[in-house]
């Protein structure tokens, strides 16, 4: 019984490998099929008895073409049929010449014995060709492949992760199905590299990605999206069943990262995600990615190895907002610290920022109330940089022109991250701190008086204390610099009465006493 199992599924495995290797569609078949018929006609046609010499070759030759034309187009397996039908020919000619031992048998036999020779050299010469066309079907496959694979982890590349992510919205608009956007960073993995060295690091890198691939499943795409970042496309998948494959991912990498990881230190590394969908919650691919980066960040902000969705971190907001002013102040530098993970010079500026809108404020006598809104959209006016991706963030050359255009939107994305606390001042104080007095800023190019005066005091705050920074792209000035740079640009990007005030009450200020 087991023999006869074993030849029926050897038996069975041969005839799929047929069907794959020589009848791949139906037209395969009938092509096969129809010159088989022929063949196999015009043999019987030339074996009988009672066909002139004549017709026999006048038909013989087509019989010559077919059978080449079979070897070529079905190489060994129409070669196996057409040798036992030729056999079967060549035995009746023998049989016939020993008879009648005539001239025009022994030619017939002859062509015969030629026609043999002729298809098994077409089936060796086509069969030859056809493997040298899959080796190279095979190695541009694979060149394609390198090119947009990463060679440490085998997962996609970048490149790859933004061709497939426009490819998936564009059928997403014509499907109608969603498409999310996991967004994966490795938690302390710096410092295990550091600790460990770079070997080790790139185990980590490796392990990550094969745990990250096994849990996705194959029909999604796992992406190393930089550094020790990772982006996981899932098309068709909604915020619900996106959030499963998550977990999923999490929980086998916490459940396996001891087979990949020998050294003691893997107990350190977990994982921090951040979610978002297209279109339930991005409009676009770039707000797909921003969101997602967005709620990997607040994920690693709360404490790391957690899992979030973009719409989590405004949740949050709205639901402990009160009107406590020290609570609100609070609650804003733990909306601000979203950004530190992100971007570590931005909280420590906006701070800063907070603290010289305060004193200009102070000495333009505003209303508690003016004050402490300057307070606000000083601690908040950048954090619409959450939006931003990290690789514009920490850039340290000159920015493009698609860059600064991003960047130049984090007003934008400020306003619309603080919409839900229905706070008009503070949002038009944020919206509108990068507006320059001659109305050559942006994002709207207001100028002079139609300036909000929260925007026009945070402008000078936030251009001071930037140039007091030491940021990768430009040196710090000192104090004094500051002020003539200040003074330089009065009238133009800034208000020459703010200008005025604010060095004033710098210069009588402890701190800047303390500097001088």
């Amino acid at each position: 019984m087991n023999v006869k199992n074993g030849l029926f599924t050897s038996l069975k495995n041969k005839l799929k490998s047929i069907r794959k290797t020589y009848f791949k569609n139906p037209l395969n078949v009938f092509e096969f099929l129809f010159f088989e018929i022929l063949y196999i006609s015009i043999s019987l046609l030339i074996m009988r008895p009672t066909q002139s010499e004549s017709f026999k070759q006048i038909v013989g030759q087509f019989h010559i073409f077919v059978a080449i034309y079979l070897a070529y187009r079905f190489r060994f397996f129409a070669l196996s049929i057409g040798l036992f039908i030729n056999f079967i020919e060549i035995s009746f000619l023998i049989f016939a010449y020993t008879i009648s031992p005539m001239f025009s048998i022994f030619a017939g036999l002859t062509s015969k014995m030629l026609t043999v020779v002729c298809t098994i050299t077409v089936s060796i010469f086509a069969n030859f060709q056809e493997i040298q066309k899959q080796k190279l079907h095979e190695q541009k496959c694979k060149l394609e492949l390198l090119s947009v694979t990463d060679d440490l982890t085998g997962a996609y590349n970048h490149r790859f992760f933004n061709e497939i992510l426009d490819k998936e919205i564009e059928k997403s608009k014509t499907d109608n199905r969603p498409v999310a956007l996991v967004m994966i960073d490795i938690d302390n993995f710096k410092m295990c590299n550091d600790v460990n060295g770079h070997d080790y690091g790139d185990c980590i890198l490796k392990g990550t990605a094969s745990i990250l691939k096994e849990a996705a499943g194959s029909n999604n795409f796992v992406c190393r999206y930089g550094g020790d970042e990772f982006a996981v496309i899932l098309p068709g998948f909604n915020l619900q069943s996106a959030s499963q494959i998550a977990h999923k991912m999490r929980n086998l990498f916490e459940k396996n990262k001891c087979n990949y990881f020998k050294n003691h230190s893997f107990s350190n590394i977990t994982l921090s995600m951040g979610l978002s969908v297209y279109p339930e919650l991005a409009a676009t691919k770039d707000d797909l990615i921003n969101q997602a980066d967005m709620a990997l960040y607040h994920s690693k902000n709360l404490g790391k190895d957690k899992i979030h969705f973009y719409q989590d971190v405004l949740e949050k907001l709205k639901k402990h907002i009160s009107s406590d002013h020290q609570h609100m102040i609070g609650v804003f530098k733990a909306l601000l610290s979203t950004i530190s993970a992100k971007d570590e010079y931005t909280r420590g500026h906006c701070e800063r920022v907070a603290h010289y809108s305060v004193m200009i404020g102070k000495a333009l006598n505003l209303s508690i109330k003016d004050i402490s809104m300057l307070q606000y959209a000083g601690l908040l006016h950048d954090i619409g940089k959450v939006e931003v991706p990290k690789l514009i963030l920490s850039k340290t050359g000159k920015l493009n022109d698609s860059e600064l255009d991003i960047i130049r939107q984090h007003p934008v994305y400020s306003a619309n991250i603080l919409e839900p606390l229905s706070m008009n001042q503070l949002i038009d104080y944020v919206l509108h701190h990068h507006e320059r007095y001659d109305g050559f800023g942006y994002p709207h190019r207001l100028a002079g008086e139609s300036i909000s005066l929260g925007a026009r005091i945070l402008c000078v705050a936030d251009s001071f204390d930037a140039m007091l920074s030491e940021r990768p792209y430009s040196a710090s000035m000192t104090i004094d610099e500051a002020f003539m740079e200040l003074e330089k640009n009065s009238g133009t990007q800034f208000d020459p009465e703010i200008v005025k005030i604010f060095i004033k009450v710098m210069k009588e200020s402890d701190e800047y006493k303390k500097v001088v």
